[in-house]
C-alpha cells in the first residue's frame, strides 16, 4: 500500500467546488505545504478553517500536513471526521487506511478500504491496496501458524509465496506531496505484485516521461480540473491550446457552450483519479477516471487529454471520453 500512490492520487483529484477566492486560498496553503513549510501551512490552514470550518478540501489538506509531520493520530482524527461529514468521498477512507497500516492496524485499514470501495466501486487504487492488505494479513497468519508449529511445511510454503508476492518486509517509501513526488516522512507500505511463474514475452513499453515533465503534465491537468471545479471559465479555457478543435463546431461556438455549461450550475465538483501520463517528446497523453458532480448532473467517465508543449506550457490539444 504505497503512501505516494495514495497522496498523489488524492491531491490531484480531491477538489470540491467553492468560491474562487476561497479556492485560491486553499491552493496557496497547498503550495506552502509543497515547499516544505509544514508548520506555516498548518497554521494558515487552521486560521482558514476557523472561518470556513466546513471546507472539506482545506480539512483534507490539513490531514495531509499532519501526516507529513508524523502526527498520525491527529491526522486520523481529521480524516475520520471527513468520512463522517462526507461519507460519499472515498479519498479520506483511503488515507485512513494508509495511516492505520503505518500503525500495523491492518484490520482497521481493511475496513477503511472496504468503505472506500463501497462509496466508489470503480476506485482501482482502493481495490489494489485492499489486495496488499489481505496479503500482509495472510503473511502474519502464516507466521503465527509457524510459531505454533515450526515443522508445518504447508505453512512454510505459503508464507514463502506470500513474502515473494509482497516483497518480504513492508517497504517504507518517501511520502508524496500534492502534484509532486517530493520526498517527505516515510510511511509503511505493503509492496508489489507477484512475479509470473514463467517469463512473459517482452512487450514494448510506452515512453515514460522524465520526472520533471511528468510533474508538469500532472500539474497542468490538476489546474484544469481545479479551474473547472471553481467555475473559473477563463482559467479553464486557458488550459486549451489555440489550435484545439472541438468536434463538429467552431472554436468560438465551443467556448460559448463551455462558458454556459460551467457557469450555469451553482456548484461543480470535478475529481480525477488513477492518472497515467505517457509522453513522446513535446506531446503527451493523460488518462484518468473523471467524476463530475453538480446539482444538475453526475457522471463518471474515463477521459484522455492530449497535450502539447507550447511556449513552455502543457496545453490541451484534444480530449476524448468513454
Amino acid at each position: 500500500m504505497a503512501l505516494p500512490r495514495f497522496l498523489a492520487a488524492v491531491a490531484v483529484c480531491f477538489t470540491l467546488a467553492s468560491a474562487p477566492a476561497l479556492a485560491n486560498e486553499v491552493q496557496d496553503i497547498n503550495q506552502q505545504f509543497r515547499k516544505g513549510d509544514l508548520a506555516g501551512a498548518l497554521d494558515r490552514a487552521n486560521r482558514y478553517l476557523a472561518k470556513n470550518p466546513k471546507d472539506a478540501q482545506a480539512r483534507f489538506l490539513k490531514g495531509l500536513i499532519l501526516a507529513d509531520q508524523g502526527k498520525t493520530n491527529d491526522a486520523i482524527t481529521v480524516f475520520t471526521a471527513l468520512t463522517e461529514d462526507y461519507p460519499e468521498l472515498p479519498e479520506p477512507y483511503n488515507n485512513l487506511a494508509v495511516l492505520y497500516a503505518s500503525q500495523s492496524k491492518y484490520e482497521a485499514a481493511k475496513n477503511a478500504l472496504e468503505m472506500a470501495i463501497r462509496t466508489h466501486p470503480s476506485y482501482a487504487t482502493a481495490h489494489e491496496n485492499l489486495g496488499d492488505i489481505y496479503a500482509k494479513m495472510a503473511s502474519l497468519a502464516y507466521d503465527k501458524a509457524l510459531a505454533l508449529d515450526s515443522k508445518n511445511a504447508a505453512a512454510q510454503t505459503k508464507l514463502a509465496l506470500i513474502q515473494d508476492m509482497i516483497g518480504g518486509a513492508p517497504r517504507k517509501p518517501a511520502a508524496a506531496k500534492p502534484a509532486a513526488a517530493a520526498a517527505s516522512k516515510p510511511a509503511a507500505t505493503l509492496a508489489a505484485r507477484p512475479a509470473a511463474a514463467e517469463p512473459a514475452p517482452a512487450k514494448p513499453e510506452p515512453a515514460k516521461p522524465a520526472p520533471a515533465a511528468s510533474a508538469a503534465i500532472e500539474a497542468a491537468v490538476t489546474r484544469w480540473a481545479q479551474a473547472w471545479s471553481a467555475r473559473d471559465v477563463d482559467a479553464y479555457l486557458a488550459a486549451y491550446a489555440s489550435d484545439f478543435t472541438a468536434p463538429g463546431m467552431t472554436r468560438a461556438k465551443w467556448e460559448a457552450q463551455r462558458r454556459s455549461r460551467i457557469t450555469a450550475p451553482p456548484s461543480i465538483d470535478v475529481q480525477i483519479s488513477d492518472l497515467k501520463v505517457e509522453q513522446q517528446g513535446s506531446t503527451a497523453s493523460a488518462t484518468f477516471l473523471q467524476a463530475y458532480r453538480s446539482d444538475r448532473h453526475r457522471s463518471t467517465v474515463v477521459k484522455t487529454l492530449k497535450l502539447a508543449l507550447q511556449n513552455g506550457e502543457w496545453r490541451i490539444v484534444g480530449e476524448s471520453a468513454r
